[in-house]
């Protein structure tokens, strides 16, 4: 098996100067630093008013927000330390547990009273306990397990390679039979009474019955599918290597236009009628109206520079929250009116 599959792309990158040399400095676990008001520079848009940094593990990429918490998943691909899962209270933003995972943790998803990660080089899931902090299942899935997503069915699980995606029976902690998608799925989504996978190397989005399994259609996007959100009475997709948002009509499984972007579009995220996109370089944050399509707001997150990742978001305790992969930290934001 290769060696972490979701850093995937071969992407060259010429930063601005205000970019470049975005390192951190070190901090112990667990810990929150302020950091500066909001400002704006010639170079680029405002910068958004960091309110906390919280020191995690070692490159944490995946993050979700559930049982009063936010869950994040600690990769260790580069850093070399054990694979783990940070804890975090929103409000005080201090690391109440770090729970040891699976080799290479990728993503978390919330549901059936657990929290789940993906472990791509174990081929597995490891089921936590939130009463409890403790991992209580670890279920053997497909190859490189990537994206989740809770359903009445069960956790669905993407996995890279084999192209396929499962259901855990959180009832038996067992995988099902593996049911063929496009190549190289990343992540999967439940709208419209129906499972969405992206396929990033087909550049495709697989629509599913899911209480069948059965394929109802093959929509063809951008270059990079990758996140999916529910917004405006459509599926949205972020395609990272055509730095793009789409609209898939769930009537007619058809395509929009391509929005055009900052670079590298990765974390999508919902919120008081707007779509919210987070990019791999940075990260910035745009504002989206989805109905009409309109860029309404940028604004400077970070300036770590480009990542070989998905940057993701989430929104807890009135502040979005993004993990920072070359970092090793978490910066909750002001959420920008």
């Amino acid at each position: 098996m290769s060696f972490l599959r979701c850093f995937r792309r071969s992407v060259v990158v010429f930063l601005a100067p205000s970019l470049l040399g975005g390192a951190c400095g070190e901090a112990e676990e667990g810990t929150a630093t302020p950091s500066p008001s909001p400002i704006a520079t010639p170079a680029g848009p405002p910068q958004l008013e960091v309110l906390a940094r919280v020191s995690v593990g070692g490159e944490p990429i995946g993050i979700v927000d559930g049982f009063g918490s936010i869950w994040v998943v600690n990769s260790e691909f580069d850093s070399g330390g054990t694979p783990s899962v940070s804890r975090i209270e929103p409000a005080s933003t201090s690391v109440e547990a770090t729970i040891p995972v699976g080799a290479v943790p990728l993503e978390a998803a919330v549901g059936f009273g657990a929290v789940w990660i993906s472990n791509s080089e174990d081929d597995t899931v490891s089921r936590i306990d939130p009463a409890t902090n403790e991992v209580v299942a670890t279920i053997a899935v497909c190859g490189a397990p990537e994206g989740m997503v809770a359903a009445d069915e069960g956790l669905w699980v993407v996995c890279e390679q084999g192209g396929d995606v499962v259901r855990i029976d959180p009832a038996t902690n067992r995988a099902g039979r593996p049911i063929q998608v496009g190549l190289e799925p990343r992540f999967v989504t439940m709208a419209f009474d129906s499972m969405w996978v992206s396929n990033y190397v087909d550049s495709t989005i697989t629509r599913l019955d899911p209480a069948t399994g059965a394929v109802v259609a093959e929509i063809d996007t951008e270059f990079g599918p990758q996140i999916m959100v529910e917004a405006g009475g459509g599926l949205w997709v972020s395609s990272v290597d055509s730095d793009a948002v789409q609209r898939i009509d769930p009537a007619s499984n058809e395509p929009g236009p391509p929005i055009t972007t900052e670079a590298l579009p990765d974390g999508l995220l919902k919120r008081d009628g707007s779509l919210w996109v987070a990019t791999d370089l940075g990260p910035i944050l745009q504002r989206l109206d989805p109905a009409t399509g309109e860029i309404t707001g940028t604004w400077m997150v970070s300036d770590q520079g480009a990542i070989n990742a998905n940057q993701l978001v989430v929104e807890a305790d009135g502040a979005f929250w993004f993990p920072l992969l070359d970092g090793g930290e978490v910066l909750k934001v002001a959420i920008p009116s």
